[in-house]
């Protein structure tokens, strides 16, 4: 029959291959062994536009020690007249559309003026001061409930005078046993004219100098609560010499 006889040919020609193959995979395997010394090789790559080239060393190097000054990769060819194609500008574009990514975020802002303070100075209260220097006036307005210290000086020859007032934020004044809160009239400085604190007089803010003659005190400092949204108006007025001054300091400010 045919269809048998064609089985039998085409079984007996992929016998035959399958044994070629195996001929010639024994022969290079011999071939390989006879041979006593591999040559190095030589490789170039071309990937455009630059190319380079390179030496493989020798693998069957007599003694074993490697052909290092053959074996060294070598440096590529430059490009002559390269094309290039600019980067767009798109980072200017970016930063003027786009300002708020190239800002530093509130948060990375220092917070407080003690980078290195520990935890209880970092938690403590805020704190400010403020100073009226010779005469004048100053409003301050609580921003929260906290302690207010005033410390101050009068210096004067003849007549002048130092008020502090706290008000209530309807306007009202708060009296202290009948008096403002601080108060201190100098009528020269032959007068022994002591200050007055919540309708208190202060005998020690006044001393007798060596020439007999009445002056103020050094380190004068009264403190005080205030509340929230309270006012505090300072003032000098009247001779009060230019070192004279009301410095007022707290967490309220």
């Amino acid at each position: 029959m045919i269809f048998p006889t064609c089985l039998t040919e085409k079984k007996g020609l992929i016998l035959k291959s399958g044994h070629n193959a195996w001929i010639a995979l024994f022969l290079l395997f011999v071939g390989l062994i006879a041979l006593p010394e591999l040559p190095a090789a030589k490789i170039e790559f071309d990937i455009f536009p630059a190319s380079t080239t390179f030496n493989v060393e020798n693998l069957n190097q007599s003694g074993g020690v490697v052909d290092l000054e053959n074996s060294q990769q070598t440096t590529a060819s430059e490009v002559t007249g390269p094309s290039v194609t600019p980067v767009p500008d798109f980072l200017s574009k970016i930063a003027a559309e786009f300002p708020h990514i190239f800002t530093l975020p509130r948060s990375s802002q220092p917070t407080s003026s003690l980078p290195n303070a520990t935890i209880p100075e970092v938690m403590q209260p805020p704190f400010s001061e403020t100073t009226l220097e010779g005469k004048g006036e100053k409003e301050l307005v609580a921003l929260r409930d906290g302690g207010v210290t005033i410390k101050l000086l009068l210096s004067t020859y003849s007549q002048a005078s130092m008020e502090a007032h706290l008000y209530d934020p309807d306007g009202s004044e708060v009296w202290f046993k009948g008096s403002s809160l601080l108060s201190w009239h100098r009528l020269d400085s032959r007068q022994n004219s002591p200050l007055q604190f919540k309708g208190t007089v202060d005998s020690t803010s006044m001393r007798l100098e060596g020439s007999g003659d009445y002056g103020p005190a050094d380190d004068l400092s009264y403190s005080f609560d205030i509340k929230e949204g309270q006012k505090l108006v300072i003032k000098t007025y009247g001779n009060a010499e230019p070192r004279s001054f009301i410095k007022v300091s707290g967490s309220a400010f």
